[in-house]
């Protein structure tokens, strides 16, 4: 089933953070134009690597327009260039594991470099995993967890608006049970008191090559911050499992 488009509109203070969002992505593997994509797979070392893979991707629906093998490094890697408007480097990566436990994504180059808008996440939600993390691989170590806190802010703030302003405001600790948690568990198992929210298997800090836990952060304060009653509200990451800790927890500090 295909995502239902959001139609975002400048006609309060939460949408505003959304106005403009309609920029042409030309380009991009986000868009709707297609482009060429290169992908380097290494684990090619093996006779008939090459034909493997390109029936495999065929097989599976990829636009395939290229394929070669090369060396690099001393090692032979398959490049492949497909012609698509989105790509998902995750699930691909996972489907050439399935073909071959050898065979490893190594590098993507062309449209994947342009890094999904806040718009394609607010489009897309809740199914933003992927998106959320070829934001955060988009922006260095310095900025990356800064930028995610943003992002998830805006996203928290329009989710808020779009699903839970309508009725009698809530405070504390009500508005976390009955309008925070639900938001949060169509992203994943949530456990929650009156002051924390646990997640023992976050989506946004498992597998992968960066923890993108600081997008719930921002998520959550933005969703709060949207609030007219729990606008005094703090969210900090006091756990996090990329650090070591067995979950990723987060706790709020508010006034009653």
């Amino acid at each position: 089933m295909r995502p239902e488009r959001v139609n975002i509109h400048a006609t309060s203070p939460v949408n505003a953070h959304f106005a403009g969002m309609e920029v042409a992505l030309k380009g991009s593997c986000y868009s709707g134009v297609p482009t060429m994509v290169t992908i380097t797979i290494s684990g090619a070392g093996k006779s008939g690597a090459l034909a493997r893979i390109a029936t495999f991707l065929v097989r599976k629906g990829y636009p395939l327009k290229g394929q070669q093998v090369v060396e690099s490094a001393g090692a032979k890697v398959v490049k492949v260039s497909l012609e698509v408007s989105h790509l998902d480097r995750t699930k691909l990566a996972a489907e050439l594991r399935s073909l071959s436990p050898d065979f490893r994504v190594v590098s993507v180059e062309g449209a994947e470099s342009a890094a999904p808008s806040i718009k394609d996440m607010a489009d897309r939600f809740p199914d933003i995993v992927s998106l959320v993390r070829a934001y955060g691989e988009s922006f260095g170590s310095e900025s990356r967890d800064r930028e995610l806190v943003e992002a998830g802010k805006k996203i928290g703030a329009f989710l808020y608006e779009k699903e839970w302003s309508f009725g009698s405001p809530l405070r504390m600790p009500v508005a976390l049970r009955r309008t925070l948690v639900p938001a949060l568990e169509t992203l994943g198992k949530v456990d929650a008191s009156d002051t924390d929210v646990t997640l023992s298997e976050s989506p946004f800090c498992g597998t992968g090559k960066i923890a993108c836990c600081e997008f719930l952060t921002g998520f959550m304060q933005g969703f709060l911050d949207a609030g007219p009653l729990t606008q005094n509200t703090r969210v900090h990451k006091a756990e996090c499992k990329a650090k070591g800790n067995p979950r990723c927890t987060y706790t709020f500090s508010y006034d009653l």
